[in-house]
Order: structure tokens, then C-alpha cells, then sequence
């Protein structure tokens, strides 16, 4: 395992990932103050994961053909202009264009992953996986609580988290620059000219046991994506918590996540194996849903928000781990996974904001703990795990 090369993975993920949780708490709240409703609300998260839907297979294929240095260097300049966008944003249409742009740039996630991929054996790729997804979550703790405390006590949206997250995506471009060599974790030229074409993108995914794996990573995102774009309003509507309440409850989720991908996630890899610690993760979800849609009480909410990030730790990495072990095309498959989420981000948010308008949150926390019981269940009959290249 190249520590070196998984360092600068791990803190240019963390820098990235601070920029945009500075942002996040407030998006809501930004929306309803430009006039928008619940559901345009939802609709936000949705437009930034439209736009990474589309970009994210192009960003992986510029990791296999440009290299990871070049490919984040872009991403980082873009998402600045996103955040500049962002900070000068003074109506609802310039605000979703911001998070436009900002899901189009969302290429440095898998820039990170590749290298990654390419830095780690088969034996440590969770290990490196579940590192890089705790640093994420160090960068969701800090972002969030640093949003929360320049927040302050305001209950409208403030400019400041916004103004900071510019200058923070400038020092992710800089760590890029800096530290990725320019000819460092790029495929040779021979392996790169036998798919240098864009119009074979989708067969790294012709392997059976690959499609079924990104299908169930799909679902998996699709329920959890839809629960954070309810999540804020609906703490507000059933617990008055407020923009600041809603970030530090996020940097809470973070540090769990950071405490089960730190480590845990990795000894329980080399142990059990991926597919069983997949399978751990969907029981968490589960669990953690059906204590949420029952939470009447801040101590039952808390518990309810640790079984959930315990899940998604345990379920993510692990599924990134298969498939990366299920191709030599990591950028590729990095690329169409995170493509796979981009679009559960994008659907989750406003079907099921409507659905929580109509029906309320806990009957819509009650149907997501039933639809992980049913991924499970499937999962335990039919899924076949690739094999390892």
C-alpha cells in the first residue's frame, strides 16, 4: 500500500468534502427564503446530483486518460467557480445554476478513489476505501460544525459559509497541484489505448456480478440520498430545530462515520469479507429507519442518526471495494458508480419530499426500513459477488 499516495488522497478528500459542508445546512433554508417551496427544497440537492449524474463517467474516463492530478485540478477550479457563483446567488434560478455547476465539477471524489484503487492491493483496497470514506466524514464534522458556528443563532441564511467554502476549494486545488506528481497513478499508454474511446464506457459493467453490485449500491444511495434531503425540514417540523441545530446533528452522523471508516470497516473486511460486511450495513439501516420513524425524543433521534451513519460506513467502502476488485478499470468504475449515485441523489430528494408532504416523514422512515429489508432479503437469494481481477 503506497501511504504516501493514499495521504494526499485522504486530505485532498477532506478539503474538498469541508468546502461543501459548509454549504449544505442552509440550502434549504436559502431556497425557502428566495421564495421557494418544500419541494423546490428538495430540488436542490436533486439539480447538483443531475448535473454529477452526467459528468461523473466523464470524470472517471479523465482519471484513466489525463491522469488523477490533471482531472483534479479541474474539478477544483470549477467547483470554486461554483461556490463564487453561489456567494453571489440573488435568485432561486442563480442558486440551482450554482448547484449545477457544482455537481458537473463533482469529479474529485472519484479522482481520490482512483487513486486509491491504484495505490492499494486487493487485500488492503477496503482498508484504503474506508479511509478515504472517514476522511470524507472529517470533512462533513468540521464543514458542518464550523457552518454551524458561523451560522450562529441566525435563523436566516448567512453568506459567510459560503465566502469560506471559496477560499477552501482553493486549498484543494493547491493540495492537487502540490503534492500529485504530473505523470504519478496514471494507466500505462498500452492499457490506455485498448479503451480510449468513449463509446465503450458502459462495458466495464458487462460482467454480470458488476451490473448486480452497482444496482444494489444504486438502491442502497437512492433510500439514504432521500433521507437526507427530508431530513432538515423534517427535524424542523417535528423537533423546531433550526439551521444550526440541523448542522451539528450532521457533524455528529460525521464522526460516527469517521470512527466505523477509520477502521473498523477495514478489520471487519479482512475478517469477514465484503459481502458479509455489506450485508451488516443493510441490518444497521434497517434498524436505524425503523428507530427513526418511532423517535419522539432528542436521545431516540441521536440513536436513530448513529445505526444509520453505522450503515451507510460499513455498506459504502465495501461495495467500492468489489467493484474495484471486479476491474482493472478503476477510473471507469469509479466513474459509473459514483454516476449510479449521482442519479439516486437526484431522484431521492424531490420524490420523496413529496412523498414526506403527503404523507408524512415517519411513514416515509417506516417505508425505508422496509425497503432495506426487501434489498437483504434479495440480496441473500439472488446476488452473485464478482470475481476478483
Amino acid at each position: 500500500m503506497n501511504k504516501k499516495a493514499l495521504a494526499i488522497a485522504c486530505l485532498a478528500t477532506f478539503t474538498y468534502v469541508s468546502a461543501l459542508a459548509l454549504v449544505i445546512p442552509f440550502l434549504p433554508f436559502q431556497v425557502l427564503h428566495f421564495g421557494g417551496s418544500y419541494a423546490y427544497a428538495g430540488g436542490i440537492f436533486s439539480a447538483f446530483s443531475a448535473a454529477s449524474f452526467l459528468s461523473a463517467p466523464l470524470w472517471g474516463r479523465a482519471c484513466d486518460n489525463w491522469g488523477v492530478r490533471s482531472s483534479l485540478l479541474l474539478s477544483g477550479f470549477l467547483t470554486f467557480c461554483s461556490y463564487l457563483l453561489l456567494y453571489f446567488a440573488d435568485s432561486l434560478t442563480i442558486l440551482y445554476a450554482s448547484r449545477i455547476l457544482a455537481g458537473f465539477s463533482a469529479g474529485w471524489l472519484i479522482g481520490c478513489q482512483t487513486l486509491i484503487a491504484r495505490s492499494t492491493d486487493s487485500e488492503h483496497r477496503t482498508r484504503g476505501l474506508g479511509l478515504l470514506g472517514a476522511s470524507f466524514g472529517c470533512g462533513f464534522a468540521s464543514g458542518h460544525a464550523f457552518s454551524a458556528w458561523l451560522i450562529g443563532g441566525a435563523l436566516t441564511p448567512s453568506r459567510v459559509p459560503v465566502l469560506v467554502a471559496c477560499v477552501v476549494s482553493i486549498l484543494a486545488c493547491l493540495i492537487a497541484s502540490l503534492l500529485i506528481t504530473p505523470q504519478g497513478n496514471r494507466d500505462n499508454d498500452d492499457e490506455r489505448r485498448a479503451y480510449n474511446r468513449w463509446g465503450d464506457l458502459l462495458s466495464v459493467f458487462s460482467n454480470r456480478s458488476l451490473a448486480v453490485l452497482a444496482l444494489i449500491y444504486f438502491f442502497v444511495s437512492l433510500l439514504f440520498h432521500g433521507f437526507e434531503g427530508v431530513f432538515a425540514l423534517w427535524v424542523e417540523e417535528f423537533f423546531a430545530f433550526g439551521p444550526r441545530d440541523v448542522a451539528s446533528l450532521l457533524a455528529y452522523s460525521s464522526i460516527v462515520v469517521i470512527f466505523v471508516q477509520g477502521g473498523i470497516v477495514g478489520l471487519l473486511a479482512k475478517r469477514w469479507g465484503e459481502e458479509r460486511v455489506v450485508m451488516l450495513g443493510l441490518v444497521f439501516l434497517l434498524l436505524g429507519f425503523a428507530c427513526l420513524a418511532l423517535a419522539t425524543s432528542i436521545v431516540v433521534l441521536l440513536l436513530s442518526l448513529t445505526l444509520i451513519a453505522i450503515g451507510i460506513s460499513l455498506n459504502n467502502p465495501s461495495l467500492q471495494s468489489l467493484v474495484s476488485k471486479g476491474t482493472s478499470r478503476q477510473g471507469d468504475g469509479f466513474g459509473l458508480l459514483q454516476s449510479f449515485s449521482s442519479l439516486s441523489r437526484m431522484l431521492a430528494p424531490f420524490a420523496f419530499a413529496l412523498f414526506a408532504a403527503t404523507w408524512g416523514g415517519r411513514v416515509l422512515f417506516i417505508f425505508f426500513a422496509l425497503a432495506y429489508l426487501v434489498i437483504f432479503m434479495l440480496i441473500r437469494i439472488f446476488t452473485f459477488f464478482p470475481r476478483r481481477v
